[in-house]
């Protein structure tokens, strides 16, 4: 089996889930924020007249090569740098799919387009890594059709009108034999291609031929095509291959001698081209060396467990998602896939009668499940489970107790009354490397109570989509029967810098944004240049960004400015000195009110460092302009402040009296920080042209209290912010947010 390969697929699975790998031949330049040929891409940075430093950029951290790809079909798929996927269905439709993995490259098929993969449909269309690298935003296409035959466009159309087609092929009782849509042969992507992947392989001899039947739910070969995985598990480089088709149940290879794991996941439909259930099915044989004829048969009827929960609350299922991963005996994945079904549809497997012999095997199922309409208060469950290693599991109905619970009392701030947004939340058990979401839409603002249970060692990591903008927040353990609050969006966003979640693995790379190794000092704010009150930042540098500048400051010497970059790597003189970094901000998105513009200041001491402070498993930029260890390296004693601003869901607060508490601390890696001494809040309700100052209370630890009158006539305004915060050592942040909340208006 082949399939056209899309140009060279930089996005990569990180070598350990939640490492951040570096793109590769990064050099001195600044990042940019304009749009370019991919996300992350560079642009050099304008130099500075006078200045006695070198000034560069940080190297590019793959998180801003999330991308999000529409597929010919319509799903949305977002597809972040350590391969987890984020699905959304087309207009109107449900989001059900099956996922394969292999090599680096990760494939989401929508069920309906699985009859026709490698027929008429080429499985390049699906390879969302390709894709992304190729610059895609909506898949192009190229068709080769019979006269006066054509297709709809590449999008939610073309995946509407294959459901209807696939529909009217399962009242008649085969699907994937003829051509699309009235004469359609074949859809490939029409992007630049470098030839037909071919993966190297060893030379073996592959004379002998192996006859896979896929056998129905009635017996009998399954009509029409159905595509499926087999791979050897001795060692899947000899023999691998994701997408196989058996025609009328039918298909024979030639393979080398060994054993092997064959894995389908094949879905029913009903007239309205909707999927009716999904069954998986496995088998594990055995080519010998000598003699022919070897038959190995994948028999649906075997799939008789369906994947059933349970939990304390009454819940519905709203997302299903299998995965399976074979393993060969050296360790190597061998088969990668999953499942992944909306709104229902039953999903059976079949059960191992013993754990395999050859390689290894794990299966785990996750479940998104939501409270019944009628639900006094709105609820969610969570739940990845694993299944005991070697198997699928006898019992395939997965009873959830309160103690296996972490609960998250979540509030979702919205703005904008009503807006759109999406949530997701990937998963992952300890042996996983990447994960699988469906996203799931609802408007805001909002509050709901968020059940999230797994097996031993889960992790999660949460993702919203906001308009067009993408949210996350740093991969977390589950701790089960913690309860804690989170607030999503909650204002005002401003520029700030990535956290490590309380818990995180510690052999996780992490990437210093604001260290000095030697002497060379980095500060970027990377994708963090919009964050809310809880720490969460876009997944991507956002293109809502319209201008920014930035600046580098030491006494009376600009070491550097630029605009359209959000940091940059400095050689500095080795003398301690002191620093100030100025980066104002302003962004243009319809979906958001508040928080648009913003001027911040960054004012810190720094001399070389010529020891390490920061954890072992930390990454700083060196003079050469790479990511190194951490030897040398040591964290700058930036201050930054947290906001927890006394206003409603909406981002709305009522005449009268105001509050506002932010704590300051510093940028992570600061060994033994200097303690928050001095704070000062000033309120404005006529942008910015006259300010007041609050009444501080001191909290301790860092926290202060701001309170202030507002006044009656500032009722329907927008009120802005400036907040200076200084450490013992002299370190201090200053930030000016316009238009950080709105006061209601008058009632009556």
């Amino acid at each position: 089996m082949w399939y056209r390969r899309i140009g060279q697929t930089a996005v990569r699975r990180a070598g350990a889930r939640g490492t951040r790998a570096l793109v590769s031949g990064c050099v001195l330049a600044a990042l940019g924020l304009a749009a370019g040929p991919a996300p992350g891409a560079l642009a050099a940075p304008a130099p500075v007249s006078g200045a006695a430093t070198d000034a560069s950029a940080v190297p590019v951290v793959p998180e801003t090569t999330a991308h999000t790809v529409t597929l010919v079909t319509g799903e949305r798929v977002t597809l972040r740098p350590d391969g987890s996927v984020v699905v959304a269905p087309r207009p109107g439709a449900e989001a059900d799919y099956v996922t394969r993995r292999l090599d680096n490259d990760v494939f989401v098929i929508p069920l309906t387009a699985l009859p026709y993969l490698g027929r008429t449909l080429d499985p390049a269309l699906f390879n969302v890594s390709a894709l992304a690298e190729a610059g895609v935003t909506t898949t192009p296409v190229r068709l080769e059709a019979t006269a006066g035959a054509t297709a709809p466009p590449s999008g939610p159309a073309f995946g509407a009108a294959l459901a209807r087609q696939i529909g009217a092929e399962a009242v008649k009782g085969s699907m994937g034999e003829g051509p699309l849509f009235g004469g359609v042969t074949s859809v490939a992507p029409a992007v630049a291609t470098d030839g037909l992947r071919d993966t190297p392989r060893p030379s073996v001899r592959t004379d002998h031929t192996v006859k896979v039947t896929v056998l129905g739910t009635d017996g009998k070969p399954l009509p029409g095509t159905t595509s499926f995985a087999l791979a050897n598990a001795d060692d899947a480089a000899l023999y691998q291959e994701p997408f196989l088709d058996a025609v009328d149940g039918e298909t024979r290879v030639e393979v080398p001698a060994g054993h092997y794991t064959a894995m389908v996941s094949a879905p029913a439909f009903d007239s309205a081209g909707e999927p009716a259930g999904v069954r998986m099915a496995t088998a594990e044989f055995t080519v010998p060396d000598s003699g022919t004829g070897t038959e190995a048969v994948l028999d649906l009827r075997k799939a008789t467990e369906r994947v059933t929960f349970s939990t304390p609350r009454p819940a519905e299922e709203h997302q299903l998602i299998l995965h399976y991963l074979r393993q060969d005996a050296k360790g190597a994945v061998a088969v990668n896939g999953g499942v992944g079904v909306s709104g229902g549809s039953p999903v059976q497997v079949q059960p191992s009668g013993r754990p395999v012999t050859t390689g290894d095997l794990r299966f785990n199922v996750y479940t998104h499940r939501r409270a019944p309409a009628d639900a006094a208060t709105p609820y969610s469950y969570d739940l990845k489970l694993a299944n005991p290693a070697g198997t699928i599991a006898k019992n395939q109905h997965y009873k959830v107790t309160g103690r296996h619970l972490a609960t998250v009392r979540t509030n979702y701030h919205s703005d904008t009354p009503g807006r759109a947004q999406e949530v997701a939340r990937l998963m992952y058990l300890p042996y996983e490397t990447s994960g699988e979401a469906l996203s799931e839409p609802f408007k805001t603002p909002a509050r709901r109570t968020e059940y999230v249970g797994g097996s031993a060692g889960a992790s999660y990591a949460d993702w919203l989509k906001a308009g067009e903008r993408r949210f996350v927040s740093q991969e977390q353990p589950l701790v089960p029967g913690r309860t804690t609050t989170v607030d999503w969006l909650r204002g005002p966003l401003v520029p700030g810098f990535t956290e490590p979640a309380r818990g995180a693995a510690a052999d996780g790379t992490w990437y210093c944004s604001a260290c000095r190794k030697g002497d060379a000092l980095t500060f970027s704010l990377g994708t963090a240049t919009v964050t809310d009150s809880a720490g969460h930042h876009v997944l991507a540098v956002p293109s809502d960004i319209t201008s920014s500048h930035f600046a580098v400051v030491s006494g009376d010497t600009t070491l550097y400015e630029g605009d359209g970059v959000p940091g940059g790597v400095l050689t500095v003189p080795p003398e301690k000195a002191p620093y100030t970094v100025v980066y104002d901000q302003t962004r243009t998105n319809g979906d958001f009110r508040q928080s648009l513009t913003t001027h911040t200041e960054w004012t810190f001491a720094s001399g070389h460092s010529g020891g390490q402070t920061v954890p072992d498993n930390w990454t700083c930029v060196s003079e050469a302009g790479e990511y190194e260890g951490p030897a040398e390296c040591s964290a700058l004693p930036v201050v930054v402040p947290h906001y927890r601003l006394d206003a409603g869901l909406d981002g709305t607060s009522p005449a009268g009296d105001g509050h506002l508490v932010v704590g300051f601390g510093h940028v992570p890696g600061v060994v033994a920080p200097p303690a928050v001494t001095k704070a000062r809040v000033e309120v404005s309700f006529d942008d910015g042209q006259r300010w007041t100052a609050t009444s501080i209370t001191t909290l301790g630890k860092g926290r202060f209290r701001a309170d202030w009158t507002t006044p009656d006539a500032a009722a329907g305004r927008d009120a802005s912010l400036r907040v200076t915060g200084t450490d013992a050592g002299g370190n201090a942040v200053t930030q000016t947010v316009r238009s950080a909340f709105t006061v209601a208006a008058a009632r009556g």
